[in-house]
């Protein structure tokens, strides 16, 4: 979308950006669309929201003092710190790829399972099983079809705990929008 550079915005910068209500609105707006959005319409959605009206009941006064909040204040601020690009010629925003470095702030942290206890127990559970093997006659029940099973289990074990450990980094949050 944009050409930011490899760096990391500092925590001060971070939480200076994230400190006003406005700001984290037009991110969370940003964030959830692909596309450029016009500043006049966002603007008309923050003036609704911190109204408390429907779009089409804002006053001109609302509107006005809106935008130029956020075309003199607080979309320069963005722009700078190069969490999204805005086209004066056409008006339009977009946020960068640092939108969603704001948004990592928020993620919130899910307890996994305890993948090693999984691991151990079927580790376990197999061990128990090949040695009851070895020591009782089981028939057709051969070690080698336990050993087969628990290699088997223990493949799926780890997709699943691969799946779920990626889901969990690839999962970003969202600029929370509430008041200040």
């Amino acid at each position: 979308m944009s050409d930011t550079d490899n760096t990391t915005l500092s925590q001060d910068v971070s939480f200076d950006l994230l400190s006003n209500a406005r700001r984290r609105f037009v991110l969370r707006e940003l964030q959830q669309t692909s596309d450029e959005v016009e500043l006049v319409e966002l603007a008309e959605r923050l003036a609704a929201k911190e109204n408390e009206v429907p779009r089409d009941d804002l006053t001109a006064q609302q509107r006005k003092r809106t935008y130029v909040s956020l075309y003199q204040t607080h979309v320069p601020k963005l722009v700078e710190a190069k969490v999204v690009t805005y086209d004066q010629d056409t008006g339009r925003i977009a946020a960068t790829e640092r939108a969603d470095e704001l948004a990592n702030y928020f993620r919130e942290e899910c307890h996994s399972p305890p993948w090693a206890l999984a691991y151990g127990l079927l580790a376990g559970v197999g061990l128990v099983a090949y040695a009851a093997l070895h020591v009782v006659n089981a028939g057709p029940l051969e070690p080698t079809h336990v050993g087969g099973t628990v290699i088997f289990t223990l493949f799926l074990v780890s997709l699943v705990h691969y799946t779920r450990t990626n889901q969990f980094h690839n999962s970003g949050g969202l600029v929370p929008v509430e008041r200040e």
